[in-house]
């Protein structure tokens, strides 16, 4: 009779794993929620405290599995844009799968883009004021943005119309600069008269890259 508590032929316990899954789901229920608070209260407002009470949860427990606020608050971070990034590849496989033409994947991955600007509007904005007094911390953000301009440019690369215009690469990399520098003045200014919950947003956007690339249809 097997020990109650033996290791496996691999060396781990089978009584511990249902503990880390455990585990796992209560620390990732304690960034969802971090990130809610984040969202609607911004950086600033977002204490240990709170997320512990909304948790349910003891403030020693919140500190022993994140060590101090900072890092809670780069975990939300990190892990919204490990989502982003998952969400993106998604997005881009369904692209890959269909035909379309340049200025439909150009209006389709801007649309994208909008709605996360829209779904997490809140957070980005904390971030973003942040990161103008601590640029480092818009970083992950910045090199997830030129990860969505490459993806682009490379569902672009089928299009044979394409070659044709020697400089459209540089010139894609210039209009997707326009479309975020617009949704980042929008989170920081709100200038208007674009605003994110408005749908008009997107498909202006949308319309200004491909009209700039001159690629609308005939």
């Amino acid at each position: 009779m097997a020990k109650r508590g033996a290791r496996t032929a691999r060396g781990e316990n089978p009584l511990r794993a249902p503990a880390q899954t455990r585990s796992r789901a209560s620390m990732e229920a304690l960034l969802e929620i971090g990130r809610q608070l984040i969202e609607q209260r911004g950086i600033d407002d977002c204490s240990m405290s709170d997320v512990a009470e909304a948790a349910g949860s003891s403030i020693g427990s919140l500190y022993f599995r994140f060590g101090n606020r900072e890092r809670f608050i780069e975990e939300v971070m990190r892990r919204h844009i490990a989502a982003g990034r998952s969400g993106f590849e998604a997005f881009v496989a369904e692209l890959n799968a269909s035909i379309r033409t340049p200025d439909e994947i150009i209006a389709a991955v801007t649309r994208w883009i909008v709605q996360v600007f829209a779904h997490s509007q809140g957070l980005l904005r904390a971030q973003l004021r942040q990161a103008l007094e601590t640029p480092q911390v818009w970083r992950p953000y910045q090199d997830f943005a030129r990860l969505i301009v490459d993806e682009l440019i490379k569902l672009l690369a089928r299009s044979p119309e394409l070659d044709a215009h020697a400089d459209w690469q540089l010139h894609v990399r210039i209009a997707m600069q326009m479309v975020f520098g617009t949704l980042n003045n929008i989170l920081i200014n709100r200038p208007g008269p674009l605003e994110l919950d408005d749908p008009a947003t997107a498909e202006e956007l949308s319309r200004a890259a491909v009209r700039y690339l001159r690629l609308e249809p005939a």
